[in-house]
């Protein structure tokens, strides 16, 4: 979500997210995931605001890395191993534009069939990762977004992980 410094916001959508979850159980257990995100599928619902925000700000085509998002080392804090539901923090590192900070923020898990679906979010503010600052006739987008991402993660028997 991407506020508006004139009021207002509009929303980058996409579907792309691909990663990994693994449930470790030995003592202590553990998860340990990573999440990517294909920031050439990002859409804004308009094409020429899409076209501004992947080359100008994200700049996807810059250099090896700028056409992804990832989030690793996720840690989250308040959900029983064993039975990972209901609402908790969460801290992680957030590699974006050529830079990786840490990033936190609230996620919700619920079961979902055989795999739990992950509802989070968490705030980013673009000069951090030293996007510029977006700005096109005189309107801008605020250097706080919030990132939002539901996904399930589902048990993948081959491998002994969830995807």
């Amino acid at each position: 979500t991407c506020p508006l410094t004139v009021g207002g916001s509009f929303q980058a959508r996409t579907s792309s997210i691909t990663g990994t979850v693994q449930h470790n159980t030995a003592a202590p257990p553990s998860h340990r995931a990573r999440l990517v995100v294909d920031l050439r599928t990002l859409d804004t619902g308009i094409g020429l605001r899409t076209e501004h925000m992947q080359a100008n700000y994200l700049e996807v085509d810059r250099a090896a890395g700028y056409d992804q998002a990832v989030l690793s080392d996720i840690d989250v804090a308040g959900l029983k191993p064993d039975a990972p539901e209901g609402k908790a923090r969460f801290s992680a590192s957030l590699a974006l534009h050529g830079v990786t900070r840490s990033v936190s923020g609230q996620a919700e898990v619920r079961r979902d069939g055989a795999g739990l679906k992950v509802k989070a979010s968490f705030p980013v503010l673009l000069s951090e990762y030293m996007i510029p600052e977006p700005r096109y006739l005189g309107v801008g987008v605020k250097d706080q977004v919030t990132v939002e991402v539901t996904f399930v993660a589902s048990p993948d028997a081959a491998a002994n992980t969830t995807r």
